[in-house]
């Protein structure tokens, strides 16, 4: 991973540190293979639903064991379409199966240093709160001081999945005005609208250039997450969907919300799951309003 001219210092702020260098090797840190010698910075894991953590970090789990997990929603729609096509008779049935997948995995994973919360948004409903998520998200970090945190890419997959980049990367901006510490964001791809529809496991291809690392998993890597990915019962079908031969992560870029993640149609604009890529965006924009308002207040 060779620096490039194009990455700004203030882009890769680290702490004290601004180089590519420190950067990079956060990266190379935070994404080593299970059993790596290399230290484990302190991280921390926001993902908008149980499972997510597993898909990005499955083969690598074990090295997150002093890490900090924060789910952003519950992982059952309202509207009760998953729960029933699940089988479940109810949505709290729903919504206490799927906290006990993630239970299960993570005592699967040997986690038991690991912290972990949910903050109980609606599944499907992130992108209608994206204030309140970044202040809780901001409270977060305030609190744990991550080197690192994990996140989802914002490319259009799923309305939550973007909520998610949104709140991460205001909520660093908003610790880093309140003094506190500035930590490297990295991404894992899930997946988005791709040539032949449903691509996942790689990233959107960007104007620029972010510091990417790629992994081939192992035999033994590869059976290591699928055991973990098991644990989902409820998730098995959407889970097949997922190439479990590599792990990938970048340093995120920085994004501009108020404006779509690619052109064209985005993926998630093909499900009844009540966002459009225009109303996440204007949202996006309204919510930015409402932080930059919080941030002059506190001045």
């Amino acid at each position: 991973m060779a620096a490039q001219e194009e990455l700004s210092a203030s882009e890769l702020h680290v702490g004290p540190a601004q180089s590519t260098i420190a950067a990079e090797d956060l990266l190379r840190r935070g994404t080593a293979p299970a059993g790596s010698e290399m230290v484990m910075p302190c991280a921390m894991v926001v993902v908008a639903h149980a499972d997510d953590e597993t898909i990005a970090l499955g083969a690598r789990m074990e090295r997150l064991d002093g890490a900090h997990f924060v789910h952003v929603t519950d992982g059952a729609p309202r509207n009760e379409e998953d729960s029933r096509a699940h089988g479940f008779k109810s949505l709290d049935d729903y919504r206490e199966a799927r906290a006990a997948e993630l239970a299960r995995m993570f005592q699967e994973a040997g986690l038991q240093r690991a912290s972990s919360v949910g903050l109980h948004f609606r599944d499907q409903e992130a992108g209608l709160h994206l204030t309140e998520i970044t202040r809780q998200i901001a409270e977060q970090v305030a609190l744990r001081e991550p080197e690192i945190i994990f996140t989802h890419p914002y490319e259009g997959g799923h309305p939550d999945h973007d909520a998610c980049a949104f709140a991460v990367h205001h909520a660093v901006e908003m610790n880093r005005a309140r003094g506190g510490r500035r930590p490297l964001v990295l991404e894992a791809p899930f997946y988005h609208a791709g040539r032949t529809g449903f691509e996942a496991g790689r990233f959107l291809r960007l104007d620029g250039w972010m510091p990417e690392i790629a992994y081939e998993l192992s035999e033994e890597e590869r059976a290591q997450k699928r055991k973990l990915m098991a644990c989902f019962v409820s998730q098995r079908e959407t889970l097949k969907g997922f190439d479990d031969a590599w792990e990938r992560f970048r340093i995120a870029p920085v994004y501009d919300f108020t404006h779509p993640p690619h052109s064209g149609k985005l993926l998630y604009e093909n499900y009844p799951w009540g966002m459009t890529s225009e109303r996440f965006c204007q949202l996006a924009e309204e919510a930015e309003g409402e932080l930059e308002n919080d941030a002059a207040r506190a001045l």
